[in-house]
């Protein structure tokens, strides 16, 4: 009798666990990650009227960040940008931090920090973009490199350089980064745009450039370093040996597709981290 006491009462002991757990609530974990183009302070100066290219990045960047199933959230840009109007002394120290950022790489993590409190961020995403060419140093706005190529018929091997860097602002310290590499120019170097129609189409392969390669391939990887076990990395051929860095060698399809179709192969190292 007492035998099978005990063994009602370690039943109805174990019904009484699977109960509570399944009424209780489960609190996912949530990464809160503020995304911040180096040009989101810029004027729009360009008469085509375009985003800049880190703006076009870091939007796709947070799209697919807030697609995630509630893992990583993200400010839209724009709530970013009302947030910075109302806290002008934060905007004009996380401007100087951004302008620091994009000209030196040098990372100015009390500003940022000060900038992922106020939007109750533990991370930040930096995202720089910017053009150079084998006969030149200098970075400059794609729209900026496109007028003057237009205006004075110059032939150079245009690339865009992308740059993203995630921060761990209670840390102060660099989570994660990749670079981003692709030719802008033809087979002939010319990178020109003679009216808006042509300039649109050049607009047009940008963000496709941001949706398919960039946004794409940082999201996943931010993704893995937040949740290692979430996603399962796409391993790809390397030909050569970067030194853990990225470099993804990729020409712009010639023509916008109207359809998401898979994208030719572009090459490169992922790292999760430095």
């Amino acid at each position: 009798m007492i035998l099978c006491y005990n063994k009602t009462m370690k039943f109805l002991v174990k019904l009484f666990i699977i109960f509570v757990l399944a009424i209780s609530p489960c609190y996912a974990i949530t990464f809160d990650v503020l995304v911040l183009p180096s040009d989101i302070f810029s004027v729009r100066e360009n008469y085509y009227g375009f985003n800049e290219v880190s703006e076009i990045i870091a939007s796709d960047i947070i799209k697919n960040f807030n697609s995630t199933n509630g893992k990583i959230k993200s400010p839209d840009l724009y709530a970013v940008k009302n947030g910075f109007a109302k806290n002008p002394q934060l905007k004009q120290t996380v401007k100087k931090a951004l302008e620091q950022y994009k000209s030196s790489g040098k990372i100015d993590y009390e500003a940022f920090k000060s900038a992922s409190e106020y939007f109750s961020c533990k991370s930040i995403l930096l995202v720089s973009a910017s053009v150079t060419s084998d006969k030149s140093t200098q970075k400059r706005g794609i729209w900026e490199v496109l007028d003057i190529s237009s205006a004075f018929k110059i032939k150079y091997p245009y690339r865009l350089e992308t740059s993203l860097l995630l921060t761990d602002n209670v840390n102060n310290l660099v989570m994660w980064s990749n670079n981003y590499s692709v030719k802008l120019s033809d087979n002939n170097d010319s990178f020109s745009a003679s009216s808006y129609t042509q300039a649109n189409e050049q607009y047009e392969k940008i963000k496709l450039y941001s949706k398919n390669i960039v946004a794409s391939s940082a999201a996943q990887n931010i993704l893995l370093r937040f949740f290692p076990k979430s996603v399962q990395p796409i391993l790809r051929e390397i030909n050569e040996n970067t030194g853990g860095s990225i470099l993804y060698e990729r020409n712009l399809p010639d023509k916008p597709k109207k359809y998401e179709e898979p994208q030719e192969e572009f090459y490169g190292e992922m790292i999760y981290g430095i």
